[in-house]
């Protein structure tokens, strides 16, 4: 079972060790320590800093970090909302055991922040956020199944990223991380900034890396040329726009980062199948 706590001021529990789902509040700046399980933490609002290892990781509104087993200790700022999903070992080893039949697999997350957009763990996290804040006796009764939902994508992406791994035959744990690092930084500066010109250049300057390593390690973790994602996040967007703003298509284009709407419509087409009128015309005729 799952247990759900809400924390309005300064917790006093020492460890959180089962499968729980605690929302908190603050209202002032607070500092706690506790012995915990795995753990994601999403910041709804505001910002916290979690010091592991002696070492601080700042998280910010929007973005989610996986916390391996360990003693944490948490600062949170006054206004600050957030999420946290803490995963007993026994769950963790049965979905693992569920979906891979291998009991002896590793679970070693990299705990770097990452925005909860444009993947799948996000995804799942923002729908089961999404209930919390809107429908909060559908969540109530869909809490047990969203948490198990949100565990096995956990899972999943550690696994694909391992598996990543090693196919590019990486052993060091730490030169792992530097690339995880590598990779989200480029994500989220992609996402941040996908209606101006981005080029290769730009982003391996806003990375600090050469923009043959920055193509190289990108299109082998993830599948896709870092320009590759530029484009899919630009057409994902201009999806929502076209799904619920007014705008013509030329403004959407143009807001998304297409430099035409030729280009735009033969690329969006190339990838969804239809033109986007076409799109935005399906898509009201099905609300109607």
């Amino acid at each position: 079972m799952v247990e759900f706590k809400k924390v309005t001021k300064l917790p006093s529990f020492s460890q959180q060790l089962d499968n729980k789902i605690l929302y908190s509040e603050h209202n002032e700046d607070i500092e706690v320590n506790y012995k915990s399980t795995y753990t994601l933490k999403y910041v709804i609002e505001g910002s916290k800093c979690y010091n592991i290892n002696n070492k601080d990781i700042h998280v910010s509104s929007g973005q989610y970090l996986i916390l391996n087993d360990n003693n944490i200790n948490t600062k949170a700022f006054q206004g600050t909302r957030g999420f946290s999903l803490f995963l007993s070992h026994q769950l963790l080893s049965e979905i693992y055991n569920n979906l891979y039949s291998n009991s002896n697999y590793p679970l070693d997350f990299f705990e770097y922040p990452q925005s909860s957009y444009n993947n799948k763990v996000g995804n799942q996290l923002n729908k089961t956020i999404f209930l919390f804040n809107n429908n909060p006796s559908i969540f109530k009764l869909q809490m047990h199944d969203l948490f198990i939902k949100l565990s096995e994508v956990v899972i999943k992406e550690q696994v694909d990223l391992e598996k990543k791994f090693s196919e590019l035959k990486i052993i060091k744990y730490n030169t792992k991380k530097e690339i995880f690092k590598h990779v989200i930084s480029t994500k989220e500066f992609i996402n941040d900034n996908f209606n101006l010109k981005v080029t290769l250049e730009k982003l391996s300057t806003s990375i600090g890396v050469s923009k043959y390593y920055l193509h190289r390690l990108f299109s082998e973790v993830t599948g896709n040329t870092p320009l590759e994602y530029l484009t899919f996040v630009r057409l994902k967007n201009a999806q929502q726009q076209l799904e619920h703003s007014k705008k013509s298509v030329f403004e959407i284009a143009i807001d998304c980062g297409f430099d035409n709407t030729p280009y735009f419509s033969n690329i969006f087409k190339s990838y969804f199948g239809v033109s986007p009128t076409t799109y935005r015309k399906t898509k009201i005729s099905k609300i109607l």
